[in-house]
């Protein structure tokens, strides 16, 4: 953001507000000048470090030729090695994943980059419930009997039985991973090789990637060392850039920061997913009725995402796997359409769960202000969803949440669960302050997972609360909007809105832009519209033009709302059709009285 905010206090949230002109303008009318912008989205591009004409070509103009070299990537050099010797000698080769959409995603993208290679490769997927996240022994012994070289994908990172296990079997065990880890000497596991971006001394000049464009580098550093050429043949040159779909998926879904060399990855790989030849990826598309639609970062984190995860969630991650790896068209409808309907259950389950973890969260007082984490769990609380809930209930009450499942172990009671964050607060760093209560852990700064004994929960709950408290003061246990830009509603145009749309695909670290129009009038009596009257309805005028805007969620708002109003509005600016015509919306976050 830019330097200089204020802070302002709308109906919901606190705003932070840029300085109302700014003394950028000179970094600002060039890059309007080369690449045909408006000030104001030129503005825009400054404040997503876009403030040189070489890195905003980055940014505006992503292109394949900016990804790293695979070989720089710690450990794939030496990994694709041990995967080519596999391949030559008949030797299977097995990828062990995880059960999200990252999981899904980094297997089938190293599935058929080696099934191309004419390797002899399976899949194995955990069961969430059964056994939980990442590498586990007994499934590596169960696997051992065929001597195979296997490879993790989007999980391994912490896992030193199970790699002591492997090598004890004399299994050459691959980790590829993109989670946080203890990089003290030791607190490694002893693999035959570890790929991972951050390892200690690494090199590698981008250290966010998710576990499906880990995979991907593994994939493309193979395949250069199984064809003996950089320059690949055509097969896998088209195959590498129909995975992008794939790793997009994964990098929007993992909800890793979307620049740099992941906004390459996730431009393109938005960009092939509807031009896909994947059956599976089509049949998910038909399924989700998005034939029709520009798929966009929205679409994988809130519809294509949630089914890819469902299955994982509600019962077994193997059929999206399945899915995304058939070549069988009448087998890939089957699964698409079934994982619509776990991810109809999984909502299901998802609300009751929230209204009554919510309810629990307000009655034990965890909302106050001197509390400022949360953790709670219950026995019965399906281990699947108790994740998305701690999503739901930091937007709920803007502070970081952990939920926990409880349930029988060999050595008594455990509660497993998942962590989620809110900026500020590393939920890892949180939950490693108190590893010395913990069974296993694991994750990163906004989310993580992990199982303690039943009896340790209450110790834990005043550790982490602690922990919190010391990092987080009582006035941030707010959500804030962060204000990019000021505006008028004569800004609010279809041509401008396109030219904000050229900064997409948005997600982490690059949000939606919000804009702050000061000073517009409701026009007439806001309205609610929608299912139960949820949603908010208003005419706003600014001088001679009147703009109709919404807000979802806001409809409790209209009574306070008449004609004559004066108002702050801050707003997402849309792209929308309608009878066959473009239309430029505002999609209304907050507001405040003028």
């Amino acid at each position: 953001m830019i330097n200089g905010m204020t802070t302002a206090v709308g109906i919901r949230k606190h705003w932070r507000l840029p300085k109302a002109s700014g003394d950028s303008q000179a970094h600002r009318d060039p890059l309007a000048s080369r690449f045909g912008l408006h000030p104001l989205v030129a503005g825009l591009l400054q404040t997503r470090g876009g403030d040189d004409s070489d890195t905003a070509r980055r940014f505006l103009e992503p292109k394949l030729s900016d990804l790293h070299d695979p070989e720089l990537l710690p450990g794939a050099t030496q990994a694709a090695q041990r995967l080519c010797q596999a391949v030559q000698n008949h030797q299977p080769i097995v990828i062990y994943g995880d059960y999200d959409v990252d999981g899904i995603t980094a297997s089938a993208v190293l599935w058929h980059i080696l099934q191309l290679a004419g390797a002899q490769v399976s899949v194995y997927t955990p069961h969430r419930v059964d056994e939980g996240y990442g590498l586990n022994e007994q499934a590596i012994l169960q696997l051992a009997g065929d001597n195979p070289v296997i490879v993790s994908v989007d999980c391994g990172i912490t896992a030193i039985e199970p790699a002591r296990v492997a090598k004890q079997a004399g299994i050459d065990l691959i980790i590829t991973d993109h989670h946080q880890f203890d990089a003290q000497p030791g607190c490694l596991p002893d693999a035959h090789t570890i790929v991972h971006p951050n390892l200690p001394g690494s090199a590698y000049p981008f250290a966010s990637l998710c576990g499906a464009a880990v995979a991907f580098k593994l994939g493309w550093a193979f395949a250069k060392q199984h064809c003996g050429s950089d320059r690949l043949p055509e097969a896998f040159k088209q195959l590498l850039l129909d995975l992008l779909s794939y790793v997009a998926l994964g990098t929007v879904a993992d909800v890793v920061p979307l620049v740099d060399e992941n906004r390459v990855l996730a431009t393109y790989g938005l960009g092939q997913i509807k031009r896909t030849r994947f059956v599976g990826l089509n049949a998910l598309i038909d399924a989700s009725r998005l034939r029709d639609e520009k798929i966009d970062s929205y679409h994988v984190g809130f519809i294509l995402g949630p089914r890819l995860n469902a299955c994982g969630r509600m019962g077994h991650a193997e059929r999206a796997v399945q899915l995304l790896t058939t070549e069988n068209a009448e087998e890939a409808a089957t699964i698409a359409n079934f994982l619509t309907t776990e991810n109809d259950r999984r909502r299901s389950t998802e609300k009751a769960i929230f209204q009554e973890a919510r309810q629990m969260v307000v009655d034990a007082g965890y909302n106050s202000p001197d509390h400022r984490a949360i953790v709670l769990g219950k026995e019965g609380w399906h281990p699947g969803v108790v994740g998305i809930v701690a999503s739901r209930l930091v937007d709920e009450f803007a502070r970081p949440v952990v939920v926990l499942n409880y349930r029988d172990g060999d050595d008594g009671p455990e509660a497993h669960g998942s962590a989620r964050s809110v900026d500020g607060v590393s939920i890892y760093d949180a939950i490693d302050h108190c590893a010395a209560m913990l069974d296993s852990f694991g994750g990163h700064a906004m989310a993580a997972g992990l199982r303690m004994k039943a009896q340790q929960v209450e110790a834990f709950r005043s550790r982490i609360v602690a922990f919190v408290n010391d990092k987080l003061r009582p006035d941030q246990l707010v959500h804030t909007l962060d204000v990019d830009a000021f505006c008028t509603l004569d800004h609010v145009s279809v041509e401008l809105f396109e030219q904000i749309d050229r900064l997409a695909p948005f997600g982490r670290a690059n949000p939606r832009p919000l804009l702050c129009a000061r000073g517009v009038q409701t026009e007439r009596q806001a309205w609610q519209v929608g299912k139960g009257g949820d949603h908010l309805r208003m005419v706003l005028r600014q001088g001679r033009r009147l703009i109709s805007a919404v807000g979802f969620g806001l409809g409790d708002l209209a009574t306070q709302l008449p004609a004559g109003v004066t108002l702050d509005v801050v707003f997402e600016p849309k792209l929308s059709w309608w009878d066959g015509r473009k239309r430029a919306e505002m999609h209304v976050k907050d507001l405040r009285l003028a």
